[in-house]
């Protein structure tokens, strides 16, 4: 496993949820009160859409630093 596809998935995964976050606040700037927003089916899929970009994303960034941590064990050992 390589930190570039890591790191790839990491951006892919920022993007994901800036789209979703976009969406979201469309609805907030549409309508300024929130008592007046209607909960339609494509605002909840990008609030719920949300979960397993983050979950991913952590997911990605805790490879990587496991990553880190064998390479640095390898270079101990060959030191």
């Amino acid at each position: 496993m390589r930190i570039d596809n890591n790191l790839n998935s990491m951006v892919a995964s920022q993007v994901q949820i800036n789209d979703m976050a976009t969406k979201i606040a469309d609805v907030a700037n549409v309508v300024g009160d929130p008592q007046n927003q209607e909960v339609t089916q494509d605002l909840i899929d990008s609030i719920v859409g949300q979960i397993p970009e983050v979950i991913s994303y952590e997911a990605n960034a805790q490879g990587i630093k496991t990553q880190q941590a064998v390479s640095d064990v390898l270079l101990n050992l060959k030191a």
